[in-house]
């Protein structure tokens, strides 16, 4: 029994059936023909299969879709076992499939009819906080820390973080090298979001959009109270147009990094990626600025990745993360 308002999935999924089920998620009917998307792989790591169940549920919406589960943490990211084995194969095209899949899933769930809001609690990093980025809304435990963190294993965003970050950013500021700028620095440095207000800061929490909660066991009934009342004349967003910016700002970028790197703050492999993160987010071919479209940002990140991913730097991190040694 608990306390009228409140809801603990763990108890709650034992009386229910999945409309879908794998190693990696589950999807869920909930009353008012609602959806719920729970992960419940090893640490919630994100792979193929979680992805398949998002990709169903923006298929089998129903009236509205809750990205949640009950675990310590939303989720940790993508399953890096599953790029290191990429890239102990060279499976070059399999790993650009994986991530175009791992894409086309969350643009299936921002653009599906129906409202979607992501609930999570704990550690949101990395891919999961990637498949949050394309909810509509948010509701976050209080405790929830949120944010892109791939450039501490030598990769970038690959699942349209980076495209969603500068979005936030241009729309913000209405200046493509300022959003240029913020998005290449906090990606490059991996910042986090420890609490809505330093979430904020980042663009990764709006507030009087998102909401919190002190109480993870309201996570379900206030998130299933904010999708029916978005849900009367519900219409999806419009695909974002974005311009980035000439290639002026990719010398200062690179002055930045050389002079940290002059200066015993990164190391080699620190410019690399970072310089990579760049090329996402600036138009490196001209001095112009470029009209990109969302598919556009999408096949920059894909390309940056896979450029890192085939660096035996970003090989020996990744292997170091895994079996828990240091990064050299």
């Amino acid at each position: 029994q608990l306390p009228e308002g409140t809801e603990r999935f763990s108890l709650t999924r034992r009386t229910l059936t999945p409309i879908a089920s794998n190693r990696a998620a589950s999807l869920w009917s909930l009353p008012g023909d609602l959806r719920l998307v729970e992960f419940h792989s090893k640490a919630n790591a994100l792979t193929g299969e979680s992805m398949a169940i998002v990709r169903q549920a923006a298929e089998d919406h129903g009236t509205g879709i809750l990205i949640h589960n009950d675990a310590q943490h939303f989720s940790a990211g993508v399953d890096l076992n599953r790029f290191a084995d990429f890239i102990a194969r060279e499976a070059w095209g399999e790993m650009d499939a994986f991530l175009n899949d791992f894409q086309q899933a969350v643009a299936a769930l921002k653009y599906c009819p129906v409202p979607v809001v992501g609930a999570p609690s704990g550690l949101s990093l990395g891919g999961g906080f990637e498949v949050l980025l394309h909810c509509d809304r948010l509701l976050t435990h209080a405790n929830s820390v949120l944010g892109l963190v791939e450039s501490g294993v030598g990769v970038v965003p690959g699942g349209g973080g980076v495209k969603t970050t500068y979005q936030r950013w241009f729309e913000a500021t209405g200046d493509a090298e300022t959003a240029a700028w913020e998005t290449w620095m906090q990606i490059g440095y991996g910042k986090t979001g420890e609490s809505p207000e330093q979430a904020t800061k980042l663009r990764y929490f709006r507030p009087g959009h998102d909401e919190t909660v002190m109480n993870r066991d309201k996570l379900i009934t206030r998130a299933s109270a904010m999708i029916r009342d978005m849900a009367p004349g519900y219409t999806p967003p419009e695909p974002p147009k974005m311009t980035l910016p000439g290639q002026a700002i990719f010398a200062k970028m690179d002055a930045f990094m050389a002079d940290g790197l002059a200066k015993g703050w990164f190391k080699p492999h620190n410019k690399t990626t970072a310089m990579e993160i760049a090329t996402i987010v600036v138009n490196t071919s001209s001095d112009a600025p470029l009209e990109v479209t969302e598919q556009d940002m999408f096949d920059r990140e894909r390309a940056a990745f896979l450029r890192l991913a085939k660096t035996p730097e970003t090989k020996g991190w990744i292997n170091a993360m895994l079996s828990g040694a240091a990064i050299e």
